[in-house]
């Protein structure tokens, strides 16, 4: 179902439609905002269409980074596995006594 959602980003109103949860949307509005809002108190002092690249690039970067993390941990976790199952297969092959 498609959605209208209304968000303010750096003073200007816009109104998104989006099969997405609406405050999803709002959510992610928020966190722009943040972001803008904290390179600003940083000094940035540049157009509002750079400002925006910046909080891009810095998100996405973000992002990434997550992403990186979360296949190594998959990574770690399918390596502990195997090693159990090989731990488990040699236990199976151990003669009774």
């Amino acid at each position: 179902m498609t959605h209208s959602v209304d968000i303010d980003l750096m003073g200007h109103h816009y109104t998104i439609r989006t099969d997405d949860d609406p405050e999803h949307v709002l959510q992610a509005a928020a966190m722009i905002q943040e972001h803008v809002d904290e390179l600003r108190k940083a000094g940035a002092a540049v157009a509002s269409d750079r400002l925006l690249v910046l909080v891009a690039m810095n998100l996405a970067g973000e992002l990434l980074q997550k992403k990186h993390t979360a296949i190594e941990g998959i990574e770690g976790l399918i390596s502990s596995l195997d090693q159990v199952v090989s731990q488990a297969e040699g236990l199976a092959k151990a003669p009774l006594r």
